[in-house]
């Protein structure tokens, strides 16, 4: 029976060690499980064919793993196998063509071409008189002699068993311990939907759209969350989030994300654990970099100015990033436990800006926290701050800082309207205990979000003053003045081999930079002015800025230079938090092995049903070489994590191959249902002619995903 594995094609380790040798081992060995699982999977399907096949007294003349066409380049003839034998009547190999399998029985083929010669060869001599009305004996031994109900089973029995060892392999895997993120709020993402609903961090999600689990993993809340928005972005998807205090319930509206539209989110992040990474443990040229050494790789933060972190709560991180974050000028005493179990005391000082010596203007509100303190106070989106407290000379940046860790009442003017109808109206607004587990400037779509106030405005590439100078307009027309837009910055030099910006860890920063980086909803003001902190002072940048009011476009260079101001963080590279699931007993394996399976049978039945709809783009699917890309990086992370890739493929398999495509195994069904209902087979022509239709389409769907795969990885 052929396994059409060109139907998966819908689906969605760096070695140190100098060695050649060692390194080419190691890859070689690394492609092995990559082949032997996608091999497992191709096997199993066509074992269930096999069996059920020999079950019911069927001759299987193949089992092929691979395909083992003829192949010529020229005057090159290439090897249809890679290596066969023959047991009894079945010859068993490996095909040259690694995309499928096969299990050829008397009687049946998939080759449209060969199906006449196939039904002469099965037919018997009979030495009684022949009629049209009569049909002709069958070999008892072929697939075509047998009841309508027994090719059922075989048609099936491959789909079957790839259900069943999908679950298996789950099974094991979680036998093994299966490493997840949990699904906890480690941070809201500022400006976001779960932002505005006012979600804290520091719970634990336990229910999102339809599924339901309390032990949930960050994936499978971010799949629900990405398909439930593809198939209804304007519909609210329903959030349970289990804090220490209790259950809340929320209904957020997901949001695209600026540089995928189609990519749907609600704005929560995978916490950082307060454990200090081990290979990279800091960022270069900051804080944490001169004040921390080796010895502390692997660290604990167990307390922060004297305040110990409860590692029971269910995100022990959240109050101290909240105490970070909302001090950007305090120093702060860490005491660390090392990996040694020795502690050791830390003051790690506030981290120092670096700037191009402007300051930049601040945007209207673009969001507010559902029934927060700005939201009480009156404030509306549109409305832009002219001064906060005493203060009224506001910058985007500056404000921020100043806002974050608020704790008394603030009095803020607004304008609001435009034009004529505008309008200052002066609010009071009273800070929240809302956690700051995340910079405010760490947004998708650019914004700046201040948890303690509740509001979010836009930073706008407006100069609104200039520092290190008098402030006044130069003598130069190209001089920067205040009411320029900036709209372009570019790195005009070559920096040094020593500096540590040259890591393979910040290339893309740096191409952006020497490419252009102009200010969009994509590469946001906020992300350049934290790329501007990894520049070594003196660095000179190109900037092209437009200058109202007739909009003429000026070219200027900057050099970045230390400021007075602060940035939020200070160079603390942090583990992500994982938690390793795994089972206590066999029936418990296999429990999750069944709820792993199901939800993988059920995301792609969300798949096909979106299709159709124009919902999938095809940047979501993947071909044959996405398949062993992704199955090398599953591999690379180890057994568990290969298991749990091979569920999914094998739930793919079942499916896509039991879709009602002539020349796949639902269309052969697709053929025996008419047949049990009509009591004939049907036309052989048109079985024919359909058959030869579902394998050009599934050529010509094999030559789009792998184009889309080659193109993908350009």
């Amino acid at each position: 029976m052929l396994l059409d594995f060109l139907s998966t094609s819908l689906l969605l380790a760096a070695d140190d060690d100098p060695n050649f040798l060692v390194s080419l081992i190691s890859s070689l060995f690394l492609y092995g499980r990559v082949a032997l699982g996608i091999g497992l999977v191709i096997f199993v399907h066509e074992l269930g064919h096999f069996v059920a096949a020999k079950t019911f007294g069927v001759k299987c003349e193949k089992f092929y793993v691979g395909f083992d066409v003829p192949i010529r380049l020229g005057p090159i003839k290439l090897p249809r196998t890679l290596g066969k034998f023959r047991y009894g009547e079945t010859e068993y190999g490996i095909g040259i063509i690694p995309l499928g399998g096969y299990v050829k029985m008397l009687g049946q083929d998939d080759d449209p071409r060969k199906q006449e010669e196939e039904a002469k060869r099965i037919q018997l001599e009979d030495d009684g008189e022949e009629t049209e009305d009569v049909a002709p004996k069958l070999d008892s031994r072929s697939f075509p002699a047998k009841p309508v109900w027994q090719r059922m089973i075989i048609i099936s029995a491959g789909v079957i068993m790839n259900v069943i060892t999908g679950v298996l392999f789950a099974a094991i895997a979680y036998g093994y311990g299966v490493s997840y993120s949990p699904a906890i709020v480690g941070s809201v993402v500022p400006g976001g939907p779960a932002w505005k609903a006012g979600i804290e961090p520091g719970g634990k999600v336990i229910s999102v759209g339809t599924w339901s689990d309390s032990e949930m993993h960050f994936r499978e809340m971010k799949m629900e969350i990405l398909t439930d928005g593809l198939e209804n972005p304007d519909k609210p998807i329903d959030v349970e989030i289990q804090y220490d205090s209790g259950v809340r319930t929320f209904e957020l509206v997901t949001q695209s994300r600026p540089d995928l539209k189609d990519a749907r989110m609600i704005g929560i992040a995978i916490p950082n654990a307060p454990t200090i990474g081990t290979k990279l443990f800091t960022f270069p040229n900051s804080v944490a970099a001169k004040f921390l050494t080796k010895q502390d790789a692997g660290a604990s933060i167990i307390a922060f100015d004297g305040t110990p972190i409860n590692d029971k709560a269910i995100v022990p991180g959240t109050p101290f990033f909240d105490y970070l974050y909302s001090n950007p000028n305090k120093t702060i005493d860490l005491t660390l436990r090392r990996v040694d179990g020795s502690e050791q005391k830390v003051a790690l000082p506030p981290q120092p800006a670096k700037s191009l010596g402007i300051r930049f203007a601040v945007g209207p509100i673009v969001g507010l926290v559902e029934n927060g303190p700005a939201a009480e106070a009156g404030m509306k989106i549109g409305d832009i701050i002219q001064s906060y407290g005493d203060n009224a000379d506001v910058d985007s940046y500056g404000m921020a800082l100043d806002l974050v860790g608020a704790t008394e009442t603030v009095k803020v003017t607004v304008k609001r309207g435009t034009g004529d109808d505008a309008e200052t109206v002066d609010l009071a607004i009273t800070p929240s205990k809302s956690p700051q587990s995340i910079p405010p400037n760490q947004s998708i779509a650019g914004e700046i979000a201040i948890n303690a106030v509740g509001f979010a405005y836009q930073p706008l590439p407006v100069i609104s003053k200039l520092i290190g100078t008098s402030g006044e307009a130069g003598a130069d027309e190209n001089s920067l003045q205040v009411g320029d837009e900036l709209k372009e910055v570019q790195l005009v030099e070559q920096l040094t081999s020593s500096d540590a910006l040259n890591d393979e860890l910040f290339e893309a920063i740096l191409k952006q930079l020497r490419e252009g980086w102009e200010i969009s909803p994509i590469t946001t003001l906020n992300t350049l002015r934290e790329t501007i902190q990894l520049l070594p002072e003196g660095t000179t940048l190109k900037v092209i800025i437009s200058r109202p009011p007739e909009n003429k476009v000026i070219t200027s260079t900057l050099v970045v230079r230390k400021d007075d101001r602060h940035v939020f963080e200070r160079g603390l590279a942090l583990a992500p938090s994982e938690s390793i699931q795994q089972a206590d007993s066999i029936s418990s394996a296999l429990a999750l092995g069944v709820k792993e399976g199901y939800r993988r049978f059920t995301d792609v039945i969300r798949f096909l049903r979106m299709l159709p709809r124009g919902k999938i783009k095809l940047r979501h699917v993947g071909g044959p070489l996405e398949i062993v890309n992704i199955a090398k990086n599953e591999a690379e992370k180890g057994i568990s994590p290969q298991l749990m890739f091979l569920t999914m493929l094998s739930m793919n398999l079942a499916i896509l191959n039991f879709l009602p495509i002539p020349a796949l195994d639902g269309g052969h069904m697709m053929f025996l249902i008419y047949e049990l209902v009509a009591g004939k087979r049907a036309n052989e022509q048109l079985e024919f002619r359909l058959t030869l239709a579902g394998i050009l389409a599934l050529l010509l769907l094999m030559a789009v995903v792998f184009a889309n795969d080659i193109i993908r990885h350009l």
